[in-house]
């Protein structure tokens, strides 16, 4: 009797740690949903409608689908977020469509120079790549530290690339964020695509 007590004490205060972590986790984290996908962005940062050219680069092949930026300046540079989104002409996996769009930032990115380059895998399983490298936007902007990947979903791809000041080393916490992104149905969450199927059925 005593034993089992003890098991079940262990499990509680298991559950409670747990319970401690994510709400850790969630202090600093905002989840920003979209149409056709989902991501969890510091809660400090701020969606931008309007940017000017020494923050972001002028996407012309892509579509603009969420710009989130820190709102305190480090190094007289704001902390971003980036997600290109385009239409796809044929299928692709996000492991070869970044590796694609990785061979297209080393062309279209001043001083480009490669920090690293491992597997990456979404919180929905979703295999990728993911490029750490320090670039220019052009040639009039600061040397940046960049974390970039991938994401197919359905018949759209989506580039994330989270810009940093190059003083950053440790960018664990921000290819956390890239990890957040999920893809959601053309209706919307894949928990409403659900719900209408079963309303369907019955």
């Amino acid at each position: 009797m005593i034993k089992n007590k003890k098991i079940f004490i262990f499990i509680i205060l298991v559950f409670w740690l747990f319970s401690c972590w994510e709400t850790d986790e969630d202090k600093w984290l905002s989840l920003k949903v979209l149409d056709n996908f989902e991501v969890s962005v510091p809660a400090s940062w701020v969606v931008l409608d309007s940017w000017d050219s020494s923050m972001l680069p002028d996407p012309s092949y892509w579509k603009i689908s969420l710009v989130v930026s820190s709102s305190e300046p480090k190094d007289g540079f704001s902390n971003n977020l980036l997600i290109l989104e385009d239409k796809l002409e044929k299928d692709i996996t996000s492991k070869d469509f970044s590796v694609f769009t990785n061979l297209w930032a080393r062309n279209d990115y001043y001083s480009y120079h490669e920090i690293e380059t491992k597997d990456f895998s979404f919180i929905d399983w979703e295999e990728s790549k993911l490029y750490v490298f320090e670039a220019r936007y052009n040639e009039s902007t600061p040397n940046l530290k960049f974390i970039q990947t991938a994401h197919i979903c359905d018949d759209k791809s989506y580039l994330l690339t989270i810009a940093l000041s190059s003083s950053i080393e440790d960018t664990s916490k921000y290819e956390y964020i890239l990890q957040t992104f999920n893809c959601r149905g053309e209706e919307g969450s894949d928990t409403e695509s659900d719900e209408e199927e079963e309303e369907k059925e019955e």
